[in-house]
């Protein structure tokens, strides 16, 4: 064998100090992304408490053994927090201490104190379960399809699967109640396999934040600039998409009633004011999972997955009942603005090419359209539904 497995360790603390480097140097090309930070906390803590395991024998056994594992599960902690902050969610950083106290505590005890192997069992079962609260939330938070995502997801399996399987294998990495992990040349693959998982590991994750970064990119090209929602490019790819999927789909189409004499009236500045006002109207009265669009000047579009035609109905006497209560918190006495809404539906099965989804997009905005024609004929500020139809 060229390298024992002592070297090999040692190669893994330096490619790791590199990592937790590397991972600064990008939060600093990137700041707004601080889950950066976590993971670079997690490859550090975790070099800190495999080096003070191969200090063992040359520093206190509280140190070596206490503290350095603590660092370990203290490093799979923020790893959990760090995929928590990436997906918005509050990091909850205080329970990322539970794990390494629970060590702490456990080992002053003689059944784990005295025990190697038994002190093996209990970190990997440790780790095993922060392990699993980072698969859950990488889970959790795979909302689109992503590859870095899912190589985030099958290397944190691979940390699990292994860590649990010392469990049953811990004799093998004791010898007279001493740990030989970082000794005995029968564990130089263990170096090995941590070498790749550590780098493999990073770069997934870099790669988690730099996708996201390009979606934020393709995101601004797709969204309009006053009211922030999706401009009629953005509307029309993921509405396109959604018509490719199972279930019922309704179509909004909405138009604010007399908004060219708002803004001969009172001017341009208002009449953005009225429109940003919409949209937080629509904003408060739809389901997270509607697409929401300003599809021209005055005109919005809204794609609701899965509801039904009451559903959508209901949702647009809300909007509308919703809005008149919005412009009147505006604070313009003489401000008169409402909207009228056609509401199409379909409960067609799903398609499975592009083509056939636009089509059905098209069938949907046709028949929206003319029943907002309807709503706008029978006096405006109101809502008006399109018969079902087969016919495209």
């Amino acid at each position: 064998m060229l390298l024992d497995p002592w070297t090999l360790w040692l190669v893994v603390l330096v490619v790791g100090m590199l990592l937790a480097g590397s991972m600064l140097f990008v939060w600093l090309l990137t700041p707004e992304e601080t889950a950066l930070i976590y993971w670079a906390a997690f490859t550090g803590f975790l070099v800190a408490g495999v080096s003070a395991g191969m200090a063992r024998g040359l520093i206190p056994d509280f140190v070596s053994i206490e503290l350095g594992n603590a660092a370990i599960l203290f490093a799979y902690g923020v790893m959990w927090c760090g995929l928590r902050r990436f997906d918005r969610r509050r990091p909850c950083l205080g329970y990322a201490f539970v794990a390494p106290v629970l060590w702490i505590a456990l080992c002053q005890l003689p059944a784990f104190g005295e025990s190697v192997g038994n002190r093996v069992m209990l970190i990997s079962a440790l780790i095993g379960v922060l392990v699993t609260l980072s698969l859950v939330q990488a889970r959790r938070g795979w909302v689109v399809p992503s590859q870095p995502r899912l190589a985030v997801f099958v290397l944190l399996v691979v940390v699990l699967v292994l860590n649990l399987a010392r469990i049953p294998l811990a004799s093998t990495q004791v010898s007279d109640n001493q740990l030989v992990i970082f000794t005995h040349p029968r564990n130089a693959i263990i170096g090995l396999v941590a070498i790749g998982i550590t780098i493999f590991l990073n770069c997934a994750l870099v790669l988690l934040v730099r996708e996201r970064a390009e979606l934020i990119h393709r995101s601004a090209a797709r969204r309009d600039e006053l009211t922030g929602l999706l401009n009629r490019r953005g509307f029309a790819e993921l509405a396109t998409l959604c018509c490719m999927g199972a279930g019922p789909i309704s179509l909004m189409l909405l138009d604010l009633d007399h908004f060219k004499q708002v803004n001969d009236r009172f001017g341009h500045a208002t009449g953005d004011r009225v429109l940003v006002a919409f949209a937080q109207a629509l904003r408060l009265n739809l389901r997270q999972a509607d697409i929401v669009a300003r599809i021209g000047g005055e005109e919005f579009a809204v794609l609701l997955p899965g509801a039904t035609e009451t559903a959508a109905l209901q949702a647009a006497e809300r909007i509308r009942s919703g809005f008149q209560s919005t412009i009147n918190e505006l604070g313009e006495e003489a401000l008169h603005c409402s909207c009228s809404i056609g509401v199409a539906h379909t409960p067609l099965p799903p398609v499975e090419v592009d083509t056939m989804a636009r089509a059905r997009l098209e069938m949907l905005q046709r028949r929206a359209d003319g029943a907002l024609y309807e709503a706008k004929s029978n006096g405006r500020n109101r809502v008006a539904v399109a018969p079902f139809s087969l016919v495209h």
